[in-house]
């Protein structure tokens, strides 16, 4: 979830700059659903909001798609990652992946410890000399990411395609629908449960993608937009969002509404905002959860404030925002590496 290439001006026709636009919408999209979805079960596990049916359907619908959107996102540029070394490749997923998953794992490990009074999550420091092989949280996705990187590369070096990685994956799902022991360690249930949407990313490929953008009209696009989110809502009503075999189909559609939206945003250079939290994506998603908690904590224990759409508007905008203003004054200040070893060019904020 690292954007590497600083922004070009917004008017230019480039395939590239084109390409890197609609990424960050998609980007956008999904981390935007990311943090809404980690603010309302915060607000339920803390019964500051009490859980309906209309919220456990949105809880449904979004964790439908919303992490295989960035998987898949991942996939579609890997091979892009892999014209370099492949000791080259691990090391740039060691500095943006890996790196940022140790730091902000710590930083989280310790607020849930020392805070684990107010905190939903109770915990203690010895948690952390576990996430070496046991994430914390939210930061499962990094650890299995950067394990799938690791993996395709080593297809890659053996000259085996992307496809042969999409067979490899599905023989992966078909076995955890199996439900097949993989013996004690949880990451190898989490990397076969979501392989096949970076596999399927790798094999579609961003050149493939971006030249059907280039060639659908935006009628046609709102149309893929609207129709996928539905048929993940009815699947989601029809409770067939926790039927195995259903769960990559669902995940799909959503990828492909929320992809679809995102090139439609990025045509008519709309809502530029979705934009900039795709940009900023790891940086929110590695510390929104601490940002949004403090809030949290804050108001309800210290105002008093228990209303839920208070702490809802509250909680996404500093879960979004917070962590975008501590990468920019990290970068003010010419200290990027709280969230990355690698010698970024500069983020900006697009207007």
């Amino acid at each position: 979830m690292t954007q590497e290439e600083s922004l070009k001006p917004i008017h230019s026709n480039t395939l590239m700059q084109r390409r890197l636009y609609w990424v960050d919408y998609a980007k956008g999209i999904g981390i935007f659903l990311v943090v809404v979805g980690h603010i309302l079960r915060g607000l339920v596990n803390s019964s500051i909001l009490q859980p309906t049916t209309l919220l456990n359907f949105v809880d449904s619908w979004i964790y439908a798609f919303h992490m295989p959107l960035f998987f898949f996102i991942s996939g579609l540029f890997v091979q892009r990652s892999l014209s370099k070394p492949l000791n080259s490749f691990m090391l740039d997923k060691l500095y943006t992946i890996a790196y940022p998953y140790f730091i902000w794992s710590v930083l989280q490990g310790i607020f849930q410890a020392v805070g684990s009074r107010y905190t939903n999550k109770p915990s203690s420091l010895s948690d952390i000399l576990k996430i070496g092989y046991e994430p914390i949280m939210q930061f499962w996705f990094l650890y299995t990411l950067f394990a799938i990187f690791l993996v395709y590369g080593i297809f890659n070096k053996l000259k085996l395609s992307p496809v042969l990685f999409l067979a490899f994956s599905i023989l992966l799902y078909s076995l955890h629908v199996l439900d097949v022991s993989f013996g004690p360690w949880g990451v190898s249930y989490l990397f076969r449960r979501h392989a096949i949407y970076f596999a399927l990313g790798a094999v579609i490929g961003s050149g493939v993608l971006t030249s059907f953008i280039a060639r659908t009209k935006p009628y046609t696009l709102l149309l893929m937009t609207l129709t996928g989110y539905l048929v993940v809502g009815l699947a989601v009503q029809l409770q067939l969002a926790e039927n195995l075999i259903a769960i990559p189909l669902l995940a799909i559609f959503g990828i492909g509404s929320s992809i679809s939206l995102a090139v439609l945003l990025d045509k008519f250079n709309l809502v530029s905002s979705v934009k900039n939290w795709g940009i900023f994506s790891l940086e929110i998603f590695v510390a929104h959860t601490i940002a949004a908690s403090i809030l949290r904590i804050v108001i309800q224990k210290i105002f008093g404030v228990t209303e839920p759409v208070i702490h809802f508007i509250l909680g996404t905008t500093i879960g979004i925002y917070a962590p975008i203003a501590l990468s920019m004054i990290c970068l003010k200040l010419e200290f990027p590496y709280m969230f990355t070893l690698k010698n970024l060019k500069k983020k900006s904020i697009v207007v």
